[in-house]
């Protein structure tokens, strides 16, 4: 058990919602009529409710090595967030199912992959750090992706079927008000800034590869991965300055890597309640346990 007086750094309040989302009419191409739009955020959320399960799993293995009361209410709110998302993703995910794709397949290989790094981590202190540094190295990678989802709306959302882009904007609130508690129960557990860094490179990677990797398959269900239409709209969406979602995020992505980082540090201005304003037809508080 750690001795530390002060485990939680997180100054954002954690406030777990339920989100009711309203999906029947969602049309084939859901965003601006765009098939790599479309898929490129179809395929962020297949991965989403594996992902978000591993990160629970990564965190609540060092649960009970944290002593402060807040740390541990961070993480019951954490945990009751994601488990949230969780629900959601895969109801959003059905509609993907209803038009034919290969959903169910993909999301067989993310659980195998991440379920497997779970076992690992019942029998390898590596592999047990190794998770917690992966998703507190994701945490921040997302935090900074709904960071732009919240401030530059007439680019990510431009054109998006109004109920997912709801979804969307209480994912991204829901992610800056959580974005510094696997930071936390990492530096809390004695994580190596060293490693983290090292993962972070890694699961960058590995997050943008798999997004298009699964992008590219639903791209090629629908016979139009390789039309210069697609091409054109993938690169000016995640390219091309100064409206390419990976360009803008490079500066917040960088600043993982200076001396004495902690994600509180960053977007804790960003006015949230506007938002919630605006999807609040979908939304109602749920009781934590």
């Amino acid at each position: 058990m750690s001795t530390n007086t002060r485990q939680s750094y997180t100054d954002t309040p954690i406030e777990v919602r339920k989100f009711d989302p309203v999906l029947e009419h969602v049309e084939r191409y859901h965003t601006a009529n765009d098939p790599f739009k479309t898929h490129f955020s179809t395929a962020m959320s297949i991965t989403f409710p594996e992902g978000e399960r591993y990160f629970l799993r990564s965190v609540l293995a060092y649960r009970d090595e944290i002593s402060d009361p807040k740390l541990q209410e961070d993480i019951k709110q954490f945990c009751a967030q994601e488990a949230q998302h969780s629900l959601v993703h895969d109801k959003l995910n059905e509609t993907a199912k209803r038009f034919g794709y290969p959903v169910k397949a993909i999301e067989a290989v993310i659980s195998k992959v991440l379920r497997g790094r779970t076992e690992w981590a019942k029998t390898s202190a590596f592999w047990k750090r190794y998770n917690l540094a992966a998703t507190t190295c994701l945490e921040h990678f997302t935090a900074i992706l709904a960071n732009q989802a919240l401030t530059r709306p007439d680019i990510i959302f431009n054109g998006m079927d109004p109920a997912i882009r709801a979804l969307y904007q209480w994912h991204a609130v829901e992610e800056i008000e959580h974005r510094a508690v696997s930071f936390d129960v990492y530096k809390a557990t004695g994580g190596s800034a060293l490693l983290l860094r090292i993962v972070m490179l890694i699961t960058s990677f590995m997050f943008i590869f798999s997004s298009l990797r699964i992008t590219y398959v639903l791209l090629r269900h629908d016979g139009v991965a390789f039309k210069w239409s697609t091409w054109k709209s993938a690169i000016g969406y995640l390219f091309l300055p100064p409206q390419g979602m990976l360009f803008r995020v490079i500066p917040d992505w960088l600043t993982f890597f200076l001396p004495g980082f902690h994600p509180s540090k960053y977007h804790g201005d960003l006015d949230t309640r506007a938002v919630l304003n605006e999807v609040g037809d979908y939304l109602q508080p749920v009781a934590t346990v």
